[in-house]
């Protein structure tokens, strides 16, 4: 039986780089055993000249309204069968704080999943961009990658941390220790940030989950929370590989994890209970 019953990573027809319906991400939901989802819709590229934004990779930020609104309706069809939780996955881009903050403070969000996907003008986790990696030494790379998500944590302005370490995407790691990496946490910590386990990695070159057991190791050292999200792009992935990160919380030492709601966070033990409730 499925312990781990939240899922807050699905991305949304409204953007682009997804298929499906609503309705299709929460009858699979449903059927996968689920107890509560978030929508979490790629953020307005708030960052570029606005003529420059792509509904291909991102929500329009004049239909943000209609997304919580569409989000908000399913919560009523399904209420009683499922929780549904509206939330956003924010694109962080050091210099555009100012814009950011209108998209975070505008609207009634459950939560916020920072991302970095994008390292000055590069979106280095795009396969269509995959050859600019060669203009890397990695290790800077990736310690470039987690100064930018530590300046991201000390926004204050986000819940969980999405997809922690995700320039290992294609195959590529670091070939030593990456202090940065360690700064990235502890900022969590002290900002009470948590960490995603996102199953997506499983679906990628890397073929492992996002992030590695040691990094979770050391955020259970820390007392960070976590969160799970499938980072569904289509109504089959959701909630997908999750009796694997339930036995990867399990060996880094989690027994429980973080539900969401009107940014506060709730525990919810998955080791002793089968359900999060």
């Amino acid at each position: 039986m499925l312990l781990l019953c939240c899922d807050y990573h699905m991305h949304t027809p409204r953007c682009g780089d997804a298929s499906g319906t609503y309705e299709e991400y929460v009858e699979k939901a449903l059927e996968r055993g689920l107890r509560e989802i978030g929508f979490s819709g790629h953020s307005p590229q708030y960052f570029l000249p606005r003529e420059h934004r792509r509904r291909e990779s991102a929500i329009p930020e004049e239909e943000l309204e209609d997304y919580i609104q569409e989000v908000e309706a399913l919560q009523e069809k399904y209420r009683g069968s499922l929780e549904i939780r509206v939330g956003l996955e924010v694109d962080f881009v050091p210099g555009h704080e100012r814009e950011l903050e209108r998209i975070v403070h505008t609207f009634p969000w459950d939560y916020l999943l920072l991302s970095v996907h994008y390292l000055g003008d590069w979106p280095f986790d795009h396969p269509k961009y995959i050859g600019r990696y060669k203009e890397w030494d990695i290790n800077d790379l990736f310690a470039t990658y987690f100064r930018v998500l530590r300046e991201g944590v000390e926004t204050g302005y986000f819940d969980a941390v999405a997809h922690f370490d995700l320039p290992k995407k294609f195959g590529f790691r670091p070939t030593r220790e990456i202090p940065e990496m360690d700064e990235a946490l502890l900022a969590c910590q002290r900002y009470g940030v948590s960490l995603e386990l996102n199953t997506a990695g499983w679906r990628r070159p890397v073929g492992e989950a996002y992030p590695s057991l040691d990094i979770l190791v050391r955020a259970r050292d820390l007392g960070l929370s976590v969160c799970v999200g499938s980072d569904a792009h289509r109504p089959e992935d959701v909630g997908r590989d999750f009796e694997k990160a339930e036995d990867l919380l399990g060996r880094a030492g989690f027994t429980s994890v973080v539900r969401f709601t009107k940014r506060q966070k709730i525990p919810a033990v998955f080791r002793e209970h089968t359900s999060c409730g």
